[in-house]
């Protein structure tokens, strides 16, 4: 059930819509022109969708209000309330195209992994998240770092994806953990003072790199002719060479080295440090390395904001050299922080390995469970011509965390000498065709849709789902999979759809294969006053066959009623002999459309005259009604119609008027023509427009203004293309009655 009214909504002045039962069919379909309700009404059910307020945009003064009703839920809002309205999961409005779109949070949260699945997904991550809590918290202290600082600089400086975690964190370190080289100033400084935005900017200066360079090819120089050091066991070696005698009590088991000069031999720990040093101070206070190590001081002094950088390199000399390789020496950093953590790196890496494992066994099972959502983008990818292929990137992580899903595009071009490209979605919107951003736009909403029927289906309440005009735009292939997925939603049960549509082909072939009840589907129309109305759409099949030629046929046009619906079918006869070479019936029958002379008189024909010209088109069947002047038949009976103040679209009445309009119009200039002492012949085609050019002289501007509207609306309306009566459809019942009305007044 479907009910509501509305009063100053987006333009739409007022309308009552009447009471959809959808209890026996849930589908209803509303054919509107364009500018007549469509947009505004469909805009108010996003509203109550989304809690939003309503107003006029226009007439921004006055009182907006709506009252709705599906099934138990009303929706009942007023501007002079000043209250907001509450949202609803239970009304979906599927908006023609909208340029920004992403997925909704309700979406998101509803494509998620099974509650089995992700509860224990949130447990495991609970518990992993305490963990690494602490380390981040010891890294803090350790690095000089906050702690959101930490996995983002750890990420960039291991080399990683952006979207890297702590496990690729740990999985990476691990790898790189058999390279850690102990340095001692590492013990005297952080991360943060190394390697803050000052210090960067220092290191990347092409001065203080040419420095580093010359600081390193003068020791490397010495090192070659110093009689214990050398570029391959330099003084960090020596120093790390004398701890490790201490600790394992070289000297104390009374052995020696003898140095490469084979003539000087240290008996013990003293003696080394002493002669390490000795070299050390000897190396430092070359004149070599102490010209460019007082330029580095220089350099560094004159920057107060790196002075912690210039106590680190006074202190530690040895630091030179690494500084040559940022990237290396932050790795070496991190690993050092890392060695310096409460257990061991190993046993980190243990636990972190069994937290890993386990969440790729639950991503495996989201991924199986993502079947239904790859099988949204199947049918996509299987139903719409467009030139990309849909792929779902991140399936368990959409499923486990609040992520959307990540979607990939892949856009091929050529068929022998293909090309293809994986791009993102903003990056394939400037490279599409208004339909094709629309059929995107559609995908994404597909997501959307689909999370409903399942609600549906799991018996979660009574939903209403609202297109707006959802093919505008779109080649027939990709209409035609618009009407699949409508479909689909049509067979769920727990869903009510309602479709909006100013396209009279889309409306004809929804009604059709959705199987919409033929109560169901509606017309909407404006009246003068701006006040809407709909009514129940009689031709929602053949008009012609099914309406005209069903009373005619049997050739007794007795009264005006079978007058009006034989005249209006000159258009489609006068087609048929367009088309089957028919040229003297085709001339004859254009003469009960237009004002002529010849090759017959419009003025003097009669009713049988026309009569005799379409009975071969059925079997040749004897006129047996009541005969009269055609011309006198036409004003007679468009009086009538134009007198009938009924809510129906009558399509006969409308094509009747228009024949009405042209005919009594093409009298007026044709008298005035002749008043005015001109000649006024038939022309060859194009004849209201011929004799407005020559008569326009002598008109008064209303006149003029009256007659370009006549040239404006009837043409479409008359000369019916193929039979397709669209444009009489979208010309409103009071607007034709207007114009007439005007022309008898000319």
């Amino acid at each position: 059930m479907l009910s509501g009214h509305f009063k100053n909504c987006y333009g739409l002045k007022q309308f009552n819509l009447q009471n959809i039962n959808f209890s026996r069919c849930n589908k209803a379909l509303i054919y509107a022109p364009n500018g007549v309700m469509k947009s505004s009404l469909s805009k108010v059910f996003d509203d109550i969708s989304k809690g939003a307020t309503t107003c006029d945009r226009i007439f921004q003064n006055v009182v907006s209000n709506y009252s709705v009703t599906h099934y138990t839920s009303r929706y009942v809002y007023s501007s002079a309330n000043r209250t907001q309205p509450t949202a609803t999961d239970r009304i979906y409005v599927v908006n023609t195209f909208n340029n920004s779109f992403e997925f909704t949070k309700e979406t998101v949260s509803t494509l998620l992994a099974d509650e089995t699945t992700r509860n224990a997904y949130n447990v495991l991550m609970a518990q992993f998240s305490g963990e690494i809590i602490q380390i981040e918290e010891k890294l803090r202290v350790l690095t000089g770092l906050t702690k959101s600082q930490i996995k983002g600089k750890l990420i960039t400086d291991l080399g990683l994806t952006g979207t890297a975690d702590w496990t690729d964190i740990f999985e990476k370190l691990n790898e790189l953990y058999a390279t850690r080289r102990t340095f001692e100033y590492l013990n005297d400084c952080t991360y943060s003072e190394l390697f803050n935005d000052k210090a960067m900017a220092v290191y990347g200066k092409q001065e203080f790199l040419n420095s580093i360079e010359e600081y390193i090819s003068s020791l490397n120089i010495l090192l070659e002719n110093n009689p214990i050091l050398n570029d391959r066991f330099t003084d960090r070696n020596a120093e790390t060479l004398g701890k490790e005698m201490a600790k394992h009590n070289l000297f104390n088991a009374q052995h020696t080295i003898c140095l490469k000069d084979g003539t000087t031999v240290i008996h013990s720990l003293e003696e080394w440090n002493f002669v390490v040093n000795e070299q050390l101070d000897r190396l430092y206070s070359s004149p070599e390395l102490s010209t460019v190590f007082q330029k580095l001081k220089k350099m560094l002094t004159s920057n107060g904001e790196v002075s912690r950088l210039r106590d680190i390199i006074v202190a530690h000399r040895e630091i030179i050299p690494a500084l040559s390789d940022i990237p290396a020496l932050k790795v070496q950093t991190w690993l050092d922080c890392f060695s310096k953590l409460d257990m061991s790196f190993d046993d980190y890496y243990r636990n972190i390995s069994q937290y890993t494992a386990q969440i790729k066994v639950l991503y495996e099972q989201a991924s199986a469970q993502s079947a239904r959502w790859q099988t949204v983008v199947n049918k996509f990818n299987r139903r719409f011509r467009v030139p990309f292929e849909v792929r779902i990137e991140n399936k368990a992580n959409f499923l486990l965390k609040d992520e959307a899903p990540n979607l990939s595009f892949k856009y091929t071009r050529g068929m022998i000498a293909q090309q293809s490209a994986t791009l993102k979605k903003d990056d394939l919107m400037v490279s599409l065709s208004t339909g094709e951003k629309r059929a995107l736009y559609l995908l994404y909403i597909l997501f959307d849709l689909e999370r409903i029927r399942q609600q549906a289906t799991a018996g979660g309440g009574q939903f209403l789902i609202v297109a707006d005009d959802i093919a505008d735009s779109f080649d027939y292939k990709n209409k035609y999979a618009i009407i699949e997925y409508l479909n689909d939603l049509g067979n769920t049960s727990g869903i009510d759809l309602l479709i909006l549509t100013h396209n009279f082909d889309f409306y004809r072939t929804v009604k059709l294969r959705l199987g919409v009840a033929r109560n169901h589907c509606y017309i909407a129309q404006r009246d003068e006053e701006g006040i809407v109305s709909i009514t129940e759409f009689k031709y929602q099949k053949d008009f012609f066959k099914n309406v005209v030629i069903k009373d005619i046929k049997d050739g007794n046009i007795i009264n005006d009623d079978k007058k009006k619906l034989l005249i209006s079918s000159i258009p489609f006869y006068r087609n048929l002999c367009e088309y089957s070479g028919k040229e003297v019936e085709y001339s004859r029958l254009t003469c009960f459309l237009h004002l002529k002379t010849t090759p017959l008189d419009t003025l003097t024909v009669k009713i049988s005259d026309l009569w005799n010209l379409i009975n071969p088109f059925l079997n040749n069947t004897t006129f047996s009604g009541a005969d009269e002047d055609y011309y006198t038949a036409v004003t007679r009976v468009a009086n009538t119609c134009v007198a009938d103040n009924t809510n129906e679209v009558l399509l006969d009445n409308k094509l009747f008027i228009a024949i009405a309009i042209r005919l009594l119009t093409e009298k007026f200039m044709k008298n005035t023509l002749i008043s005015n002492g001109k000649a006024c012949s038939d022309a060859d085609s194009n004849q209201t427009r011929k004799w407005f050019n020559q008569v326009k002289r002598f008109l008064t501007p209303a006149q003029i203004s009256v007659i370009e509207e006549v040239n404006l609306i009837t043409p479409e309306s008359i000369h019916l293309n193929s039979f397709m009566f669209e444009p009489l459809i979208d010309i409103s019942n009071w607007a034709l009655k207007d114009l007439y009305t005007r022309v008898t007044n000319l």
